[in-house]
């Protein structure tokens, strides 16, 4: 998927992302707005207008495409990936400047999450907090369909969870056989009385 294909500098050996926490594109819209009018629409009508300003024109459109891409870079890489072994924090603050943060899943504590005002609740893009045994809250403002994502992030922690339950209880038989073949190897078999 595409996905992982820009995602995967961000992920362990093994790890797959089970889905991505994105901010509500209307709250980018207003920057796409802008751009597409004063970087796209505007040097193309002023050359349709003065042919004799192409290269001017070419020049401002050159740079309204790339600020649209920084400003949808901007949107694409400000994400929490929820994988199956962690949750991952992405922070983009710029082609050269970006910031990532692993949360464990042992160490979140609670999940909820907030809608407040009219535009919020129409669109459905709200607060999620995560509170952790230690240290500050996370905290993602804009999700998108934020009752929905802190209901699936509950349950990717109850898998991860479950899992590592398993792996445990899978280890710890491991080395409980391991000591009783020991035992009867130094002991032999006990007899019964």
């Amino acid at each position: 998927m595409i996905r992982d294909f820009f995602y995967r500098s961000y992920l362990g050996e093994g790890e797959r992302i089970v889905f991505v926490i994105h901010r509500h594109i209307f709250l980018q819209s207003k920057g796409f707005f802008r751009i597409t009018f004063f970087g796209v629409f505007l040097p193309l009508f002023g050359w349709w207008l003065f042919p004799q300003i192409l290269l001017f024109a070419s020049i401002w459109l050159a740079i309204g495409r790339i600020r649209f891409v920084y400003e949808f870079f901007d949107w694409y890489y400000d994400v929490w990936l929820v994988t199956n072994v962690s949750l991952v924090e992405i922070l983009w603050e710029g082609f050269f400047k970006k910031s990532s943060a692993r949360i464990e899943y042992h160490t979140i504590q609670g999940i909820g999450y907030e809608v407040t005002g009219l535009a919020r609740t129409l669109f459905n893009y709200g607060l999620i907090v995560l509170e952790k045994f230690a240290g500050n809250p996370s905290v993602f403002d804009g999700a998108v369909n934020p009752k929905k994502k802190t209901e699936l992030l509950g349950r990717a922690q109850e898998e991860f969870v479950k899992n590592k339950n398993f792996r445990d209880h899978r280890a710890l038989q491991g080395i409980l056989t391991d000591l009783l073949q020991k035992h009867v190897v130094d002991h032999g078999v006990p007899e019964e009385e």
